[in-house]
């Protein structure tokens, strides 16, 4: 299931910082069933999805989200409800730029605590790390005093710790979606390597027989704000891209053009220069096929007026009888 999200702040593809915290909020919001069978199967098993997950952050989240100035990190929380038909809450936490913070425990210890004191649900809380680095987050925040205890834990998944074989064989959609993430720690400096890694996971997303294409497009998103290239560099992942999307996808039209990745709006601007330059085209060559209609015609007139036979007419022209009777009808 897809869900229409619009990204928050629209990036500029060719300069400015990368926000890959809205990314990483656009793609779980786009894609959380995938998101949920991707790091916790488990619990994505006991998740009725024939009810779309609530996305409640906007409306209950603000405490929070104003004490995280300057951080880049990005949160989702999301209402959903059990095969049982229980109501449950689930935290989500993308820490961006990770290091060995701490306090790390003990925040996630407050947004919990902060969601269900105010409104008394279940929840459960998830960490990614994106960080390239293996950091040593503790998934467990203690408290003891004079016989005052408290013991949180919440679950953490790091990025850094998938192997780039197991993402790439998996069937998982958002196994990509960390692959990307892996390409983008490992190719900072080298854009050709970034190119070909973007290429490449591109191709395989494409022609998997199990993404649909709303799906294809809230991932190429993704990948394509986060691999950013230069741009001779993009124009040419395009041209590449092109035939093997138009090949797997038979019809471009299942395609939605409404707020597209780079590298999609530049195909659709491929196919519609192509379509015009085709129109035009078909043009020329029906005014032709006209004009030449035109001088038959006349040919056929001046012959009828000297006299010649219809039988003669028609093996000079290579027209049949009933046209040039038509033709002679019409003068």
């Amino acid at each position: 299931m897809v869900r229409a999200l619009v990204w928050e702040k629209p990036a500029d593809y060719e300069a400015g910082d990368l926000d890959q915290d809205g990314l990483w909020k656009k793609v779980i919001g786009e894609l959380f069933e995938d998101f949920l069978l991707f790091f916790a199967p488990t619990l994505h098993a006991q998740v009725d999805f024939s009810k779309a997950p609530d996305f409640l952050q906007q409306e209950l989240f603000q405490e929070i989200m104003d004490e995280k100035k300057g951080r880049r990190m990005a949160d989702q929380l999301v209402k959903v409800y059990l095969v049982d038909g229980e109501e449950k809450w689930i935290l989500v936490h993308v820490e961006v730029q990770s290091d060995n913070e701490k306090d790390f425990a003990k925040r996630m210890f407050q947004y919990f605590y902060r969601i269900y004191d105010r409104f008394d649900r279940e929840i459960v809380a998830l960490a990614i790390m994106t960080s390239p680095h293996q950091s040593e987050f503790s998934t467990q925040f203690r408290y003891s005093y004079f016989g005052t205890k408290l013991d949180y834990a919440y679950t953490n998944y790091k990025v850094a710790d998938y192997d780039y074989k197991e993402l790439e064989q998996s069937d998982k959609l958002f196994s990509k979606v960390v692959l990307a993430t892996k390409y983008m720690n490992e190719t900072k400096q080298d854009a050709d390597k970034r190119y070909a890694f973007k290429m490449k996971l591109m191709r395989e997303i494409i022609k998997h027989p199990i993404y649909s294409r709303t799906t294809i497009q809230a991932v190429f998103y993704f990948i394509d704000y986060l691999l950013r290239l230069p741009q001779e560099l993009s124009e040419q992942l395009a041209k590449i891209i092109r035939p093997i999307l138009k090949e797997e996808a038979n019809d471009m039209v299942q395609f939605n053009e409404e707020n597209p990745s780079p590298t999609l709006a530049a195909i659709f601007a491929m196919e519609r220069e192509e379509g015009e330059r085709k129109g035009i085209e078909q043009g020329i060559e029906r005014g032709i096929e006209q004009g030449i209609e035109q001088g038959i015609a006349k040919v056929v007139l001046e012959m009828l007026k000297e006299g010649a036979s219809i039988d003669f007419i028609a093996k000079v022209t290579h027209l049949d009888k009933e046209a040039i009777e038509k033709i002679r009808k019409m003068n």
